[in-house]
């Protein structure tokens, strides 16, 4: 199974562009916890898997980085590859039409979109003599639509169509007072534009996609819009008209796809199996045959080999990938929130950190999203009938005597930070290493917690919610840590996050020491963004060599002691 790297696994709504500044625009205006994985920027869609071979060689470059991507990757067609590099990390994608208005040159055995940008970069003297493939000519669209059809393909082949919204923005002509917005003689009049585009949102739709529509009342330029005023250039409600329509269709709940339930070994002790045959959300088979255990004793009493090993209990199977690699030192990793985008369970994500490295490893895929079908973050702490921070202690425990190894390492992100920091304080003498984690479940978003509470504990409403978050002994790291700790932490935080004030601060003011604490705080972009991979994993190549001397890692990466932060 493809992996997911680290650096993508989050509790944001991870959106991929493919448009113009309609949707780059629109998405300033989304909340902070949707994140922009990355933007395919005016590329046709007829260009799109169709490079113009011989091109690249004879352009200039521009004076800006992104303009010299932009028109690269139209040249290399190169959206089908961004969207198979990406799609494991992607729970939006945006589209918009604007900027197949230029129309596409034939050149190099593929095609070219016309774009202001590429004409600077000397594409019009490469493309002197060919004709031009004109937007809202016949010929056009039927290279457009068959074009647009193959996009959809890659978009159903990566599960992310029913992930896609289209939006649909008439041209305005009218600044926000109803005075006539300059429009230069060389484009396409507003009225005309809108009436050639019709037949192809007619497609769109027709292909099953969804599309937002721009009220035409909505559809203004102010003159002082950043970009200047322009017919696809629109006033602030407009934006807020589309981010609100995007973020609604995001939050529409998907439907999980029934499961075939796998057959559970004759060694196992009979149980209640509801929680995986019912849920139709688990589907272990793509990482292999598990070895199933009745119990914690059973794992103990063996020596799992390397792959998928599940245990068995009355309220959910808890699933973990074992790889036992001679080390002293076991990195166990642990994921955030499933995102928006419906994911098979188990979920074990971020392996491109750490793989190769001289360290055993162990993946855990949290058991209790497997307690309802529309959980998206359970912080790994199951819920009744499940103590799942037992269970984990006990089961790692286990693994780690078969591996022989003496270090253990506890990393993950966001809702997979609160696990590493949680169950680290379980083992004396472990290192935690949570990025931009959450410390007190419910000083993070309602929504989220209110629904890890309904499903896991049986608390309905916001109310009840917080009364059993309040009495969970493991809700509140804070009040966990306060009562001493025998781990140590290094906490790698976004300094652009609000969780700097709503959840890294309080933690650290309510540690009665901070003896074994560092903090590597850096900007790794605006919101709840963490480091990359690439960052990730050069952190992660400093653990081993340090044996288990967490001060000397914690130098290493560059991280202070929790003392010296104000």
């Amino acid at each position: 199974m493809t992996d997911t790297p680290l650096d993508d696994e989050r509790d944001e709504t991870r959106t991929l562009i493919y448009g113009s500044c309609v949707s780059r625009d629109t998405f300033e205006f989304l909340p902070d916890t949707y994140r922009l994985v990355t933007y395919v920027a005016r590329q046709s869609a007829i260009s799109a898997g169709a490079p113009a071979d011989g091109v690249l060689t004879r352009l200039k470059q521009l004076p800006s980085a992104f303009q010299n991507r932009m028109v690269g990757g139209d040249v290399r067609g190169d959206l089908p590859a961004v969207l198979e590099r990406n799609a494991q990390d992607v729970d939006l994608v945006l589209i918009d039409l604007i900027d197949e208005r230029g129309g596409v040159v034939p050149i190099g055995g593929g095609f070219v979109t016309k774009l202001a940008e590429l004409w600077s970069a000397g594409g019009r003297e490469v493309t002197a003599g060919i004709p031009l493939l004109e937007f809202g000519t016949n010929e056009h669209f039927d290279a457009w639509s068959g074009s647009f059809e193959a996009v959809v393909g890659h978009l159903n082949r990566l599960g992310l169509k029913k992930r896609t919204v289209v939006l649909r923005t008439p041209w305005a002509k009218l600044a926000p007072d109803g005075s006539p917005i300059p429009i230069p003689s060389w484009m396409t009049a507003p009225d005309t534009a809108n009436r050639l585009y019709q037949r192809y949102f007619e497609h769109v739709e027709r292909l099953g996609l969804t599309v937002i529509d721009l009220p035409e009342d909505l559809a203004r330029s102010p003159l002082d819009h950043r970009w200047g005023p322009s017919p696809f250039h629109y006033m602030e409600p407009a934006y807020r008209h589309l981010a609100d329509g995007i973020a609604a269709f995001a939050a529409a709940p998907q439907r999980a796809e029934p499961l075939q339930t796998e057959a559970i070994s004759p060694a196992a002790e009979p149980v209640s199996v509801n929680a995986f045959t019912e849920v139709g959300r688990r589907d272990p088979s793509t990482w292999g045959e598990a070895q199933i255990f009745g119990s914690v004793r059973d794992l103990a009493g063996a020596r799992p080999r390397n792959g998928l090993v599940t245990l068995i209990t009355e309220a959910a199977p808890v699933d973990l990938l074992v790889e036992d690699n001679q080390a002293s030192t076991t990195v166990v990793s642990l994921h955030a929130s499933m995102g928006q985008k419906p994911m098979d369970l188990p979920i074990f994500t971020g392996r491109s950190v750490t793989e190769g490295l001289p360290v055993n490893r162990i993946f855990v895929s949290d058991a209790s999203l497997c307690l309802d079908p529309e959980l998206k973050l359970g912080w790994y702490l199951g819920g009744t009938g499940l103590d799942l921070t037992r269970l984990l202690h006990d089961a790692i425990s286990a693994i780690q005597v078969g591996f022989g190894a003496r270090h253990l390492v506890f990393f993950g992100m966001s809702g997979g930070g609160f696990a590493s920091l949680n169950l680290s304080h379980t083992f004396p003498g472990s290192l935690a290493v949570p990025v931009n984690a959450q410390t007190r479940i419910a000083d993070y978003h309602p929504p989220a917690w209110q629904a890890f509470a309904a499903a896991c504990l049986g608390a309905v409403g916001a109310e009840a919610a917080l009364a059993a978050l309040d009495a969970h002994p493991r809700a509140d790291l804070r009040r966990v840590y306060a009562g001493g700790f025998d781990n140590s932490v290094i906490y790698l935080q976004n300094s652009q996050d609000a969780h700097v004030t709503t959840q890294l601060r309080p933690w650290l003011q309510a540690l009665p020491t901070h003896d074994g604490v560092h903090l590597l705080l850096r900007e790794w972009g605006r919101g709840h963004v963490p480091p990359t991979a690439r960052e990730l994993r050069s952190l992660m190549q400093d653990v081993a060599p340090v044996d288990g001397d967490w001060a000397a890692l914690a130098r290493r990466w560059g991280a202070v002691p929790a003392t010296e932060v104000g």
